[in-house]
């Protein structure tokens, strides 16, 4: 099964109140992209995700005396039926004891913790009180966190669409079952998904990918489990992903 997009472009979302750049430019990606909800697999009763999220400063932005951002994201959802859209309050749920909030039932971390105990090589630990036809459960993930994935010096923060764009990580992360690649301008989303140190997207593929100063590659490398406690199928996602700022022209 293909995890085609995730929740961890929230990560996006909580940037938006660290750092903000100036520009005239309508299309934010970080107001834009961040709504996508998580992957939904046909027979999933909840999905639960913890991510390890890079970032470079939007815009651009030079803030003396850091370099990359480094977050910890959660995110979880639980639906009425299998493969439905409704959600439901499934009672109070924890990633490695940081508990999280809920925002119209879906599970979110709360933006002041930053940091989720999310380590390379590392279970996660998910617990769910229960409620609403949901068990309660404890879970530690089989699958360890995947390594940090980091884009190739070869990705600078300004792109040429006009051809086929290559994107490139430094190494192929351990723990990975998959890598998802995307570009974005803020609107219009391509992906890939391939695990490879490098992928190939071909100009006719970003026809309809605007040019933009708030564009927006990531590489996300990721695995995923499930099991089924009280009836409900539970999908359990470790990612580590790159996202980058970057210029579209």
């Amino acid at each position: 099964m293909k995890f085609k997009f995730f929740k961890y472009l929230l990560l996006l979302t909580f940037g938006a109140f660290l750092f903000t750049s100036c520009s005239d430019d309508s299309e934010d990606p970080i107001e834009q992209t961040s709504t996508n909800p998580l992957p939904q697999p046909g027979d999933a009763d909840g999905i639960m995700a913890a991510i390890k999220a890079k970032s470079n400063t939007p815009g651009g932005t030079t803030v003396p005396g850091l370099g990359d951002i480094y977050l910890d994201v959660a995110s979880a959802n639980f639906y009425t039926s299998a493969g439905g859209t409704s959600l439901v309050n499934v009672g109070d749920v924890s990633l490695n004891d940081f508990d999280l909030q809920t925002v119209s039932n879906s599970y979110i971390n709360n933006y002041t913790d930053i940091t989720l105990d999310i380590n390379s090589g590392q279970a996660n630990d998910w617990v769910v009180s229960g409620a609403n036809g949901f068990d309660g459960f404890s879970h530690s993930t089989s699958k360890k966190m995947p390594s940090v994935v980091k884009f190739a010096t070869s990705v600078t923060e300004t792109i040429s669409i006009s051809g086929d764009v290559t994107l490139a990580i430094e190494s192929i992360p351990s723990n990975c079952d998959n890598i998802l690649w995307l570009i974005s301008d803020g609107s219009k989303v391509v992906t890939k998904e391939s695990k490879t140190t490098s992928v190939t997207f071909t100009a006719s593929e970003l026809s309809g990918v605007k040019t933009t100063s708030n564009g927006i590659v990531q590489a996300a490398a990721y695995n995923s489990e499930s099991k089924t406690f009280g009836g409900k199928k539970i999908y359990f996602i470790n990612e580590t992903v790159d996202s980058k700022y970057v210029t579209l022209n």
